[in-house]
């Protein structure tokens, strides 16, 4: 009875579905997917409020590039 109804696991699988439809560029699906995991309403967020998290996000290793785009020689 005192389990919580939704898990943490599916409430991820929920956002990253709803992202994955997102239009947008890679960085911007991250944004919204930190505000959806944030319950932040990204859709409430101005133009300069959406540019400034995407640039605090981008201080993070989390945000760089998956693959290394340098070519092996």
């Amino acid at each position: 009875e005192s389990a919580p109804q939704t898990t943490v696991a599916n409430e991820l699988k929920e956002n990253l579905e709803a992202v994955e439809n997102f239009k947008g560029s890679r960085d911007e699906k991250l944004v919204v997917l930190y505000c959806k995991q944030l319950g932040i309403n990204y859709k409430n967020l101005s133009d300069e409020e959406f540019r400034w998290l995407i640039r605090i996000l981008k201080k993070s290793k989390k945000m760089g590039t998956p693959i290394s785009q340098r070519k092996k020689r």
